[in-house]
């Protein structure tokens, strides 16, 4: 069967790559191709392009799809057995000429390869194994060296395959490549005069080297050594390297006559070779190597005392009369590129030569009202700093430096006791369980807090990854709400959110709904690889959002897939970056205490005083439509055995809450949102102990109606929310329900 063709390797080593019609190929391989499962007689003609011809006979072939085994995913076997003949041959040598041959073993679940009858391995042979992994860029070295066999008459070498439990076993032998490395010839000579060793035809094994000594008799010259027939100059040696086809070399001689010196000389910090006085005989080419050392570059070469430029070699060809070659030496000078944007300066900025070995200072200074927010050095990040000094520079550098007049609050998201990133502040979750509110206060000493509602945390160890390492996920996805609050801000402030997804196997980030996203949110992910100091480039824009009258920004968590999924979702970090302005921000406590009827002042103003000593504390008379200067008024609650959903005797809890405060699931408790600064938290109890056991729900709709009629209007600003707790009077002999304000 004809194969497909590789475009042409080379006249030396022969790459054949045996593989399933239609199969894909080792790059750089000739494919052999063969019919799956069944009977091929292989014959290619012209293998490469190399003029050398191979035929297999009576070999099957498969293909177990692996793309990472190019050699051994693939291969012939002996099909029949010992019911058929399974020679090869390699063609188109000439006689005598030696080829060495190099075999992998096919994959046929155990990776186990036939036995190979060839040249000097005879009757016996050499069993096809694969040495380590090919990969994708076998090497000679993956394969087993078969033997070496000697061309006949016909120009051809031959062998067998057999089974893989040795010649004559009725077993199946597979192999997936063969690899031939026929010897080249170099055909050395010399004229009279002189000599060349080694000299007549050489054999050279395919893709090896090959030095040649050339020797003038006394009294004689060099004159010219001809390879190929082209020029090389009047050479001493000369090296084949990596020999692929037959090649010639060829020396003459000359007596010496008119004998010439070239004076060759290198300043310090370099070499010329050959140097001092080199005599040249009339006619000789003469070829000079200038070689700078480390850490420093050619400056010049003069020929004649005139200057030729910057070269590495020079040859004074057909040599007539005495000469000069001088090469002088400068140190190395590498170039570090500063710029700074907008609202700051470096200074050395621009473009600096730097000679080798030198250091060299940058010094960063944002204008006023500015920071340092990012410097990349070669294009990565290292943490803000006003100085940075290239130390001992070697090659050519960047610095880049942005600065920024807007706060930056840096949050990573982390177990407790993980490592954080440098220069961010790390926000703790219970590690793979529920955190009711994960919270931070006073974010780097600048007066913003920051909470994160039912989020569980975890870590994969991965300290190099402080921001993909770790992070907070939706713990109990849609069962629990999973929103962040970001505090402390002016009224009408706007306040850009980035993020980064953090890592659970497949680095799925989860949907975000903040400001500016819109109900369908924007999903975290991660950008490139942040590596232990992470820009803003890394992670995702997720939207602006303008901060509420108190202060306050919210936003959401939901699934990798999208908002309203089940599935978990994912954050490894926030990054809030709050723009200048806005207003004072609302006080409801402050207003509400300072304001009339109330007037307090001083001290009797604070949320936790009592000034009308009836044990209620301010906030909770602010929080529950109380009196702080009446001990008559302790706030509007009431406690009832209520008809609820059509059941009586359920044990209802009635509170006066500020108007926008929305009540949601806490485990058993219910817990509100954000309200004038404050949150509420109701629950039950059976023994005033333990306030967690007993489920607490909100009623609402005409139960809640009917209850709320018979109690005193609250005032304005405040409103009538009731909750019970599970089950009956009957069912519970005894229950308590509390509020707690926080």
């Amino acid at each position: 069967m004809l194969c497909l063709l590789a475009p042409r390797l080379s006249a030396g080593v022969l790459k054949l790559d045996f593989i399933n019609n239609g199969g894909a190929s080792t790059s750089g391989w000739t494919t052999v191709s063969g019919t799956f499962l069944g009977d091929t007689m292989v014959n290619v003609p012209n293998v490469g392009g190399s003029g050398y011809n191979f035929t297999f006979a009576h070999v099957a072939t498969y293909d177990n799809g692996n793309a990472l085994q190019p050699l051994t995913r693939s291969g012939f076997y002996n099909f029949g057995r010992l019911a058929n003949d399974h020679s090869f041959t390699l063609s188109g040598l000439t006689e005598g000429q030696t080829v060495a041959l190099y075999a992998t073993a096919a994959w046929d679940g155990n990776g186990a390869g036939g036995w190979v009858v060839y040249g000097d391995n005879a009757p016996n042979g050499v069993q096809a194994q694969t040495v380590g992994s090919p990969g994708t860029a076998p090497t000679i070295e993956n394969f087993t060296f078969i033997g070496t066999a000697t061309a006949d008459a016909t120009g051809t070498v031959t062998g067998s395959l057999h089974g893989r439990d040795g010649v004559g076993t009725n077993s199946e032998g597979q192999v997936g490549a063969f690899l031939f490395v026929p010897t080249q010839t170099i055909t050395a000579s010399a004229g009279a005069n002189g000599s060349i060793t080694p000299a007549g035809p050489v054999g050279v094994t395919a893709g090896t080297n090959q030095q040649f000594t050339i020797t003038a008799a006394s009294g004689h010259h060099v004159q010219d050594v001809l390879v190929d027939g082209v020029s090389v100059g009047a050479v001493g040696t000369y090296t084949f390297t990596d020999v692929q086809a037959n090649h010639t070399i060829a020396a003459s001689f000359a007596a010496n006559t008119t004998l010439f010196t070239i004076n060759a000389s290198a300043g310090a910090n370099g070499s010329i070779s050959p140097s001092g006085a080199v005599a040249a005989n009339l006619g000789v080419n003469i070829p000079f190597t200038i070689t700078p050392d480390a850490g420093y570059e050619i400056a010049d070469v003069k020929v004649d005392g005139v200057s030729v430029g910057v070269l590495g070699t020079y040859t004074f060809t057909n040599v007539t009369a005495n000469h000069s070659i001088a090469a002088t030496f400068s140190l190395n000078s590498y170039y570090v590129e500063a710029t700074a944007g907008p609202g700051g300066s470096v200074s050395p900025g621009g473009s600096s030569s730097v000679p080798h070995g030198e250091s060299l200072d940058i010094t960063i200074t944002p204008d006023e009202g500015y920071y340092v927010a990012e410097i990349l050095v070669d294009g990565v990040a290292i943490p803000p700093t006003d100085f940075y000094t290239f130390i001992e520079v070697t090659s050519d550098h960047t610095i880049e430096v942005t600065f920024d007049n807007r706060t930056r609050l840096y949050l990573d998201f982390t177990v407790t006791g993980g490592p954080i990133a440098n220069g961010w502040t790390p926000v703790y979750a219970n590690y793979v369980a529920d955190t009711p509110l994960a919270s931070v206060a006073d974010i780097g000493g600048l007066g913003y807090g920051f909470s994160f509602s039912h989020v569980g945390s975890y870590d994969n160890n991965q300290s190099w990854e402080p921001l993909t390492r770790s992070g907070f996920y939706t713990f109990g996805n849609n069962n629990n709400p999973h929103v962040f609050t970001l505090s402390g801000l002016n009224a009408g402030q706007t306040v850009h959110l980035y993020a980064c997804a953090t890592w659970d196997g497949n680095a799925a980030g989860g949907y975000l709904v903040y400001g500016s996203t819109g109900p369908d949110g924007v999903k975290a992910v991660t950008n490139g690889s942040p590596g232990t100091q992470p820009v803003l480039a890394n992670m995702t824009l997720i939207g602006s959002a303008t901060s509420d009258s108190g202060g306050n920004v919210s936003g959401s968590l939901h699934g990798r897939s999208g908002v309203g999924s089940a599935i978990e979702g994912q954050v490894g970090a926030f990054v809030f970056i709050v723009e200048p302005g806005g207003t004072t921000p609302v006080n409801g406590f402050a207003n509400w205490a300072s304001s009339p009827p109330n007037n307090l002042t001083g001290s009797d103003a604070l949320p936790a005083a009592d000034p009308d000593h009836d044990g209620i504390s301010n906030l909770l008379e602010f929080a529950l439509n109380g009196n702080p200067v009446s001990g008559s008024s302790a706030g509007l609650s009431s406690s009832a055995l209520a008809t609820v959903a059509g059941s009586p005797g359920v044990a209802t809890f009635t509170i006066a809450v500020r108007n926008g405060a929305v009540f949601s699931p806490d485990g058993n408790r219910m817990r509100s949102s954000l309200v004038d600064g404050m949150t509420y938290m109701v629950e039950a109890s059976t023994d005033i102990l333990d306030w967690s056991l007993i489920q607490v729900s909100e009623v609402t709709g005409a139960d809640a109606a009917a209850i709320h009629s018979g109690l005193p209007a609250p005032q304005t600003g405040w409103t009538y929310k009731t909750f019970r707790s599970a089950g009956t009077s009957a069912a519970n002999a005894k229950t308590f329900m509390r509020v707690k304000v926080q």
